[in-house]
């Protein structure tokens, strides 16, 4: 058995540019496969990738050259987040031949297999979870499998798996879930920590970093790759995962146990308790031990960072983009409130232009702004825009007159007042 198959092989897969997305979308292209790649991010051109092509296009408002690629596919990967996933869905399915083999890489899977519950539709659905960044080398390495509509399909994609190769471990939704709580929220959210006591405490890391022993090492690595990746990757870990709170809490009363400990000096406690982790590590590898002395050795040859060869202007590009990727998601969101403050002003008979309201927010900005070295009339500008959109979504819903921001609030552009009008 394989992966379904026609005359073209066609596969498609949305959020191409993300690492999970081009290492799908790559290895299809390996298996044979004609790969479309669809990202928001691309430039609106057409472009040829490694070995796919990737165009442009807003999956949740999908045009009629997307809708065209979803019908010849064969293979539908949605490498998004799980809200987006959720909302995108409805609008691709009615384009969707009925034995396209829909497959999701979220990281936690009961939230979206309920809703999978709810949908009567034919294709078949499967979730998988690469435990690991889709820039590595895939051999040997472990994946999660969900099945949420079986059929040949399903069996096709895992045997593909195999074939890469990688360790597939089907589960239940519930077992992925309880398990990831585990092997994700409860790592991430201590190396998260980490880093927010220090960043909280005002370290000074640059002046201890070569004195800082492996393990503290160890945690600055794992925190940096952490906070190169898009924020919502572990976002969804920690918000969506139904037994993240549950392990979150056992991890914080277990540092509570360690702080009675040494704050009672029971000596013995923390003997028994070293004892005890010892004697359960032991089963697991015997070889750990040994695993950490070799990555200690490499650490210790690694140059201070000021040593190292800059960084490329893809790296810095790719930065920028993930920043941008968060600004632009905050503005959406600040929007959908705009809506609904929209309808609360029609339903209170409030009317839009609230002159005192716009100082107070460009004021509170430029503060803010100061703190960044940002120029007070690039903030102006920039809320300038943002708030007249603002207004002009609250026209749409209330209706009547319009009136101009500049002209109803003209003391909270005072720096950028004329290149404004």
């Amino acid at each position: 058995m394989s992966l379904p198959s026609s005359a073209h092989r066609h596969a498609v897969v949305v959020g191409v540019l993300g690492s999970i997305g081009q290492l799908l979308a790559n290895q299809l292209s390996v298996a044979g496969y004609s790969v479309t790649g669809i990202d928001l991010a691309a430039d609106g051109q057409s472009l040829e990738a490694q070995t796919h092509t990737v165009i442009q296009g807003d999956i949740l408002r999908p045009s009629s050259g997307i809708k065209q690629q979803l019908g010849d596919a064969r293979i539908l990967v949605l490498a998004l987040a799980q809200n987006v996933l959720i909302e995108a869905l409805p609008h691709l399915l009615p384009s969707l031949r009925s034995d396209c083999l829909i497959v999701d890489t979220l990281s936690i899977k009961s939230e979206f297999a309920d809703f999978v519950a709810t949908l009567d539709v034919p294709q078949p659905m499967v979730g998988i979870n690469p435990m690991f960044s889709g820039d590595l080398d895939p051999t040997g390495r472990p994946v999660a499998v969900v099945t949420y509509r079986d059929g040949d399909a399903v069996a096709g994609l895992i045997e593909w798996l195999y074939s890469w190769p990688v360790n597939v471990f089907e589960m239940t939704t519930g077992e992925h879930d309880r398990t990831m709580a585990y092997l994700q929220t409860l790592g991430h959210a201590l190396v998260m920590g980490f880093g927010m006591t220090l960043e909280e405490s005002a370290a000074p890391l640059e002046k201890v970093f070569e004195l800082a022993p492996p393990p503290f090492k160890v945690m600055l690595a794992l925190l940096a790759r952490m906070t190169k990746n898009h924020p919502d990757v572990y976002w969804e870990i920690q918000s969506n995962n139904p037994y993240s709170q549950e392990i979150r809490s056992r991890m914080l009363a277990q540092l509570g146990k360690l702080d009675d400990m040494v704050n009672t000096g029971s000596r013995l406690d923390y003997h028994l308790s070293m004892a005890m982790l010892r004697n359960a590590l032991q089963p697991l590898n015997p070889g750990l031990e040994n695993t950490s002395r070799r990555l200690f050795e490499q650490l210790g040859q690694t140059p201070p960072a000021k040593n190292e060869a800059p960084e490329g202007l893809a790296d810095f590009r790719q930065r920028i983009d993930c920043i941008d990727d968060q600004l632009v998601d905050l503005l959406g969101q600040r929007l959908g409130l705009i809506r609904e403050v929209a309808q609360s002003k029609k339903d209170h008979h409030t009317a839009v232009m609230q002159p005192n309201r716009v100082v107070q927010v460009i004021e509170r900005c430029k503060a803010r702004g100061r703190q960044h070295h940002i120029r007070e009339s690039l903030i102006e500008q920039l809320y300038g825009l943002i708030i007249d959109e603002a207004c002009q979504i609250e026209y749409d819903v209330i209706g009547g007159p319009r009136e101009s921001l500049y002209e109803a609030s003209p003391s909270a552009f005072t720096s950028s007042a004329e290149k404004i009008q």
